[in-house]
């Protein structure tokens, strides 16, 4: 977490399928050997899952920040996903699964960055944050 932390964008929507993506903006990830039942948190090199709350319960809200997180925006969350994200395109979509809402933000530095999500609830969450960090720069 980090106090120099630098808010990219944010979005609040209805997500019909309970299904939130981010990931790279020309990512072919299939997600083949995710069980939805089961896995609320699934990632494939380039596209990471994260089940929300569906439309039916009420409204999401993402938030996305640069080099790190503030402290206080997930005070009391956890931490669902934390890794090396290959964003090849160096454009980064945070959307729901039929693209009613959507988030374009461009890629901090270079085509590796490492990716944390922190969610209000493990599973079917209302709040999301997301922080960004770049691992190198592209040549």
């Amino acid at each position: 977490m980090s106090s120099e932390a630098i808010l990219l964008g944010s979005l609040v929507a209805s997500f019909e399928h309970g299904l939130l993506l981010i990931e790279d903006s020309k990512s072919s990830a299939s997600h083949e050997d995710w069980d939805a039942a089961t896995e609320y948190v699934h990632f494939d090199d380039d596209s990471l899952y994260v089940a929300v709350q569906s439309v039916v319960d009420g409204l999401v809200s993402v938030t996305v920040y640069r080099d790190g997180v503030p402290s206080g925006a997930v005070e009391g969350f956890v931490e669902v996903f934390s890794g090396e994200f290959q964003c090849r395109s160096r454009r980064i979509c945070v959307r729901d699964s039929d693209d009613n809402a959507l988030l374009s933000i461009a890629a901090p530095g270079g085509d590796l960055i490492r990716l944390h999500v922190f969610a209000d609830a493990w599973n079917w969450a209302t709040r999301v944050v997301v922080g960004l960090e770049q691992l190198n720069h592209r040549k």
